[in-house]
């Protein structure tokens, strides 16, 4: 499951993100380009029924403003592969 996540948030994800693994959990960090805002990703993402969770509530500073984490702990199938497409979509239209 990690590597089809890794694999769609490079396929679909603006050019120049990066994704790690942290260590433990079922999570992949995503680095976003400069300017993409992960409140607003986030925002737009909820309105569609997508959850992720924004980089700035890991930050007493709200830094990680360009950064989500994503929860790979669930089965991969075709409604996970849309929603990772559609948040690549949101951060594409800012970035």
């Amino acid at each position: 499951q990690q590597q089809q996540f890794a694999q769609a948030v490079a396929e679909h994800f603006p050019s120049g993100t990066r994704a790690t693994r942290p260590a433990g959990g079922y999570f992949l960090w995503v680095e976003m380009p400069q300017g993409v805002d992960a409140l607003e990703v986030h925002r737009r993402a909820l309105a569609q029924g997508i959850s992720v969770a924004p980089g700035p509530i890991f930050s007493a500073t709200q830094g990680f403003r360009n950064c989500l984490r994503l929860n790979y702990g669930h089965a991969w199938d075709a409604q996970v592969q849309d929603a990772v497409a559609v948040l690549g979509r949101i951060a594409g239209e800012q970035g």
